[in-house]
């Protein structure tokens, strides 16, 4: 007897591998870079030492992650597969801000989008996500990123931003900034004049401002906006 199989029974398939608690959130830790059974475990402490364990043996079984060895210890990295849901992931981010800014109750959610005391790991996905929403033409390029101490590489390839923990990578250009800076760029709270004035640049200064206009929300307008407004103050001063 044949079988009809629907979208509704790939999804459910899709849910079952993907939908056990802190399934995604190991991949998220992964998403910057290979990272030890230790590291996951600090990055996610709430997660018991056996349930991760778990969680780990069950997203090798489905070709998600692979265990590399690396200075005598094993590190577990995205395979391709599981490198194909860095699209999804970013789109889940994106909705989640956008679905618990347009509610009006107070919620842990709203605190964290609000909060300047937040982990670089996730700052530096979140600036990730704002360059892909954001996209901006520009030719390709590798960039350096420091975060409160923390460095990143970000790779703008083909229209795509990606950024992996480390800077080894050769770079055209340097910030150096802070979580608080960060965040309130993203959230349109300064705008371009403002990020330069609180952070260390250097290098090519297309690709800085580039990286700028993608993660700052209407930068390019905002700065624009102003500089007509200082314009006019000085003819009518």
């Amino acid at each position: 007897m044949s079988r009809t199989y629907n979208q509704d029974c790939v999804l459910a398939y899709a849910l079952d591998l993907l939908g056990e608690r802190w399934t995604l959130l190991i991949l998220r830790e992964l998403f910057l870079g290979p990272r030890r059974f230790g590291d996951l475990h600090a990055a996610l402490p709430r997660l018991g030492t056996n349930l991760l364990s778990k969680r780990l043996k069950e997203l090798e079984e489905a070709d998600l992650i692979t265990q590399s060895a690396g200075d005598g210890r094993g590190q577990y990295r995205l395979t391709d597969a599981g490198e194909m849901l860095r699209p999804t992931m970013r789109a889940m981010m994106f909705w989640s801000i956008e679905y618990f800014m347009g509610r009006t109750e107070p919620s842990a959610p709203r605190e964290c989008i609000h909060s300047n005391d937040l982990q670089p790991d996730s700052v530096a996905l979140a600036l990730e996500m704002f360059a892909n929403k954001c996209s901006l033409p520009h030719s390709n390029y590798v960039m350096h990123l420091s975060i409160d101490d923390n460095s990143y590489t970000y790779y703008f390839m083909n229209g795509e931003m990606i950024a992996r923990r480390g800077a080894d990578a050769p770079a055209v250009a340097r910030i150096e900034t802070d979580v608080a800076t960060m965040m309130q760029a993203m959230r349109g709270e300064i705008y371009i004049p403002e990020v330069k004035s609180r952070i260390a640049a250097s290098g090519d200064e297309a690709v800085i401002e580039h990286f700028m206009n993608s993660i700052i929300p209407g930068a390019a307008v905002a700065e624009e906006v102003a500089r007509k407004i200082a314009a006019s103050a000085s003819l009518h001063a």
